[in-house]
């Protein structure tokens, strides 16, 4: 099948190329010069791609390849077509561009084959699988195609310093208790709990103990075990400093007291030990009496305010007790009535947790792996922003150690089997799974990034880097003779009123306020009010510590039976590799000149790089393009869902409040000015190679459609602009975005 066919003008080629037929070259295609070729940007990832389509008719050895390759291997087969032109000064074949044949357009009349030719390739099979849910340790593609495993790294979560606050009240319907004993020649005590209900949980071990619970104590020590329904902390699953303040007040009176010998009436507050077994621990007597008089018609008012050490195992009651000894051979009987029961009772901790190991991916592999598995094409994805040189890059890029788990590894949960002496223990993990377009609006969330496709030779791969990157200030397009019939207009869709930035998950939580956490969702309003234009750049991935912990401190060595909210969330994880190779996520040190405020237990927050604002600052020339005309308004803050209190300065930079306005000069100064330019101009040989070509900018290779267009405009002056669109056929059709120069 390699056979050459030169019946035609030897100036122009095509050749027909398929993985299993080899490479022929033919005769030119019928249909060729209608080919509708458009370079096009992406509004919403930035890069440029060159589009075509366009029916085309083979005929000879061209029609015969196709039918063969169709026959064998049917539709799906993929076989590209290339066109090469001689250069006009170097007569080097040079590459014009190359596409695919949809085969499943294929038909054939009078002994010419007609099939659709289009751009295809990788923007094609991304466009119709980038929404798709896949899981991110598969071992085969989408299209069945076998892949490596996947490459992860242990990272140690040192922990979130959290305040847990826990709240209970006594509610008006519930604010009564009877205890009563008899006797007959015995003693008799019994304890009842204070009808406590949760009005605020951040405890896992807080409950609201079960009013009328009783139990028979007939120790004068009160040393009998307790119950659960006792318990307002049941089972403490680690050692801990719990604050416990609560004032109580009540009314007690006799109701019946007969043939006593010794009364005692106590309050107490109660720690036990050994789990469910709830052994007496230790008593702390709020009151305690052996005289009826002392209790009798009486209003009681206790504070209490301490800082208590609970141990693993450990539980705590706030209980009411009698105890009485009855005389020989009589019916003795006590009943006391208490009423109007108060009690606020709050517990305090500012808790921690014991360092764990999570498993995570290193963004390069998390983005290389989604590529491969939608593209079913190995080494298509490359990007200096989060390269490594230990994956042959020049040097470690700004998201070089970038990362993503998910709350099922953050908790210890793998595919492997639970390790238990319990039987037939389920192991409730499910593979971290995500889409390709969540993993993209996730990165260009949180650092402003775009994509595009380039061509590397023949090849083709996906190219991620930060939004500079396909707005480069270079000029790399030189027009050399003034531009026809220029029309100019405001771009609105690149003027915005007000900003959305954050995450779409953060910052409310069912184990504890989420007032601290500072990583949620934040909107902030601009100068603009002629349009309502909203940039949203929330991420579908999580960046919140406090959510983060929470999943961690249901290890699963304690909890393997039990689901949380976050197990199938993505995390991000902001990481660097210390001396010894172990990876550990950046703390305030490593990217802030002094410590943040505004937050509790600074020195253990992680992800501060990520906080909403900072996200909008790393994006602040996208914002400040429509507010040039505004240097001392302000970009003002609006609302926000998380801890809009925080405050930090990176290294280098401002400091800013997450709440606090910002005068729009501050902001990044604006690479491109919100102006549309229509224009046209005719692209000859010469122009479509500085099109298709690429400058070597600081040691890089940057595609000339990413740079500047420099071009003579209507007023016989010097302009320049940002490729936005371009239809080379015919005339010449350009739109590109105004230059801010």
């Amino acid at each position: 099948m390699g056979t050459i066919n030169t019946s035609f003008n030897d100036r122009v080629r095509y050749t027909l190329k398929n993985k299993h037929y080899g490479s022929l070259v033919i005769i030119e295609p019928i249909g060729w010069e209608d080919d509708e070729k458009e370079y096009s940007r992406n509004m919403q990832y930035h890069g440029i791609v060159a589009k075509f389509s366009n029916s085309l008719k083979f005929i000879e050895d061209g029609g015969k390849y196709i039918q063969l390759v169709l026959d064998t291997y049917g539709i799906n087969e993929e076989i590209k077509l290339i066109r090469e032109e001689k250069h006009p000064h170097t007569d080097l074949w040079t590459l014009t561009y190359y596409g695919y044949l949809d085969l499943s357009t294929w038909a054939k009349e009078n002994n010419q084959l007609s099939v659709k030719f289009n751009s295809g390739g990788l923007e094609q099979l991304l466009k119709s699988r980038e929404g798709e849910n896949i899981e991110i340790d598969r071992l085969t593609t989408i299209d069945g195609g076998v892949l490596d495993e996947l490459k992860s790294v242990n990272v140690s979560i040192e922990g979130r310093e959290i305040f847990l606050n826990t709240n209970y009240k006594v509610k008006e319907v519930e604010n009564n208790i009877t205890l009563n004993n008899a006797a007959r020649g015995t003693t008799r005590g019994s304890t009842y709990c204070i009808p406590l209900k949760l009005v605020n949980k951040s405890h896992e071990e807080a409950h609201s103990p079960i009013a009328g619970t009783m139990v028979q104590d007939n120790y004068w020590e009160r040393t009998e075990n307790g119950e659960t329904g006792l318990m307002f902390f049941a089972i403490s699953e680690r050692n801990r400093f719990l604050r416990v303040k609560f004032t109580l007040k009540f009314k007690a009176t006799f109701a019946a007291y007969r043939y006593v010998n010794f009364f005692m009436f106590f309050v107490r507050l109660a720690q036990y030990r050994n789990g469910i077994d709830y052994n007496i621990k230790l008593n702390r007597f709020l009151f305690s009496t052996g005289n009826p008089l002392d209790v009798h018609n009486r209003d009681f008012s206790f504070t209490f305010d301490e800082v208590i050490n609970v141990e693993i195992g450990d539980s705590l009651a706030l209980v009411l007790d009698q105890n009485f000894d009855g005389r020989n051979g009589q019916d003795a009987y006590v009943e006391i009535s208490v009423t109007n029961i108060e009690c606020d009772l709050t517990i305090d901790e500012d808790s921690s947790y014991e360092k764990t190991t999570t498993k995570a991916v290193l963004m390069h592999e998390f983005v290389d792996r989604l590529v491969n598995i939608t593209t079913n094409k190995k080494n298509s994805f490359y990007s200096d922003f989060l390269g490594r040189v230990n994956l042959n890059y020049q040097s470690d890029g700004d998201g070089a150690y970038l990362a993503c788990t998910h709350g099922f590894w953050v908790r210890g949960f793998d595919k492997l089997p639970i390790p238990s002496e319990e039987p037939k223990v389920e192991n409730l993990f499910k593979p971290l799974t995500t889409s390709f377009k969540d993993c993209i609006t996730s990165l260009n969330s949180v650092f402003n990034i775009g994509i595009g496709i380039e061509k590397v030779g023949y090849s083709e791969r996906i190219r991620l880097e930060g939004l500079e990157y396909f707005y480069n200030r270079n000029v790399t397009i030189n027009l050399q003779n003034q531009v026809k019939k220029v029309k100019r207009s405001i771009a609105t869709e690149l003027i915005y009123s007000s900003v959305t930035a954050g995450y779409e998950k953060g910052g409310i939580y069912k184990e504890a306020f989420g007032l601290d956490e500072f990583n949620a969702k934040s909107n902030y309003t601009t100068t603009i009010s002629r349009i309502k234009n909203e940039l949203i750049r929330l991420s579908k991935y999580r960046a919140d510590s406090y959510g983060m912990e929470f999943a961690r401190r249901k290890n699963i060595f304690f909890n393997k039976t039990e689901d949380t909210p976050y197990d199938k969330d993505v995390f991000f994880l902001d990481l660097k590799q210390n001396i010894d190779g172990l990876f550990t996520q950046r703390k305030w040190q490593d990217d802030l000149e002094k410590p943040p405020t505004g937050i509790f237990s600074p020195n253990t927050a992680t992800n501060l790089r990520f906080s909403p604002l900072n996200n909008i600052l790393r994006m602040g020339w996208v914002v400040s393009s429509g507010l040039i005309k505004y240097p001392t308004d302000y970009f003002r803050y609006g609302s926000s869902t998380a801890n809009s209190k925080l405050t930090t300065k990176l290294i280098g930079k401002n400091e800013y409040s997450e709440n606090k306005d910002i005068l729009n000069s501050k902001l990044t100064r604006p690479i491109y000015a919100p102006e549309w330019i229509e224009f046209e101009y005719i692209c000859d040989f010469e122009v479509m190679q500085q099109i298709e070509g690429s400058t070597t900018i600081l040691g890089k290779e940057v595609p000339n459609f990413y740079g500047l267009v420099k071009f003579i405009n209507e007023n016989n002056e010097t302009e320049y602009g940002f490729l936005f669109n371009l239809k080379p056929n015919k005339s010449g059709n350009w739109k590109v975005l105004k230059a801010n120069k």
